[in-house]
């Protein structure tokens, strides 16, 4: 049936997202490692460091989980609009891929894994960072939600709940760090765009 093909789909999407993010995490972590770069100035520390990676790794983990098992999902309770959620997720999903690879691209030679400043580091403000502050953050939330309704998963709500806040809380750490060390030329850039939810009203006025 349509329902079940829609599924199938669902499922085969998450678990690509899933091996997609595994493959750009490793490749990421090792061009930190082969890459000749100056030694941080600051790097930010705590709990909080690690929000990213366990964002990504628990996505990996339960995403796969949920996709292959097929277990823990709504699907019977969601209907009439388990079809159109499934949809709706893969969506997102995709426009999730695109987001990070966007802003992959745009950060370029600045990628890194930590929030961290070095003597060579620069504020990139082109790509998607002239939508939001932090796009990479924003696909691993997408990620997360788009699995959620593809999925019809209630393990993945859970896990998206939690991490939005947490998400929030890493980032204001993040921004602190490039305040002290890009000062007004950071400041005026927050000022204008928005940390994770797009103003398309406010960059058609200013266009």
């Amino acid at each position: 049936s349509m329902d079940n093909t829609v599924e199938l789909a669902a499922r085969v999407i998450v678990i690509a997202a899933c091996l997609s993010q595994l493959t750009a995490g490793v490749a990421v972590l090792v061009r930190e490692h082969v890459a000749s770069r100056p030694a941080p100035i600051e790097r930010q520390a705590g709990p909080l460091a690690l929000v990213n990676y366990v964002g990504i790794a628990l996505f990996i983990v339960v995403g796969l989980a949920v996709a292959v098992t097929g277990g823990g999902t709504l699907s019977g309770r969601a209907e009439p609009l388990a079809g159109e959620l499934r949809v709706a997720g893969i969506a997102v999903l995709c426009t999730a891929g695109l987001l990070a690879t966007w802003g992959i691209r745009a950060m370029g030679k600045h990628l890194v894994s930590d929030a961290e400043v070095r003597p060579d580091t620069e504020l990139v403000t082109t790509g998607p960072f002239e939508l939001v502050r932090h796009p990479l953050y924003l696909s691993v939330l997408m990620l997360w939600a788009g699995g959620t309704l593809a999925l019809l998963s209630p393990v993945l709500a859970i896990g998206l709940v939690v991490l939005v806040p947490a998400f929030w809380l890493r980032a204001r750490a993040e921004e602190r760090l490039f305040t002290r060390h890009f000062g007004s030329a950071y400041t005026a850039y927050a000022a204008r765009v928005p940390m994770f939810l797009p103003d398309f009203l406010r960059a058609r006025r200013s266009s």
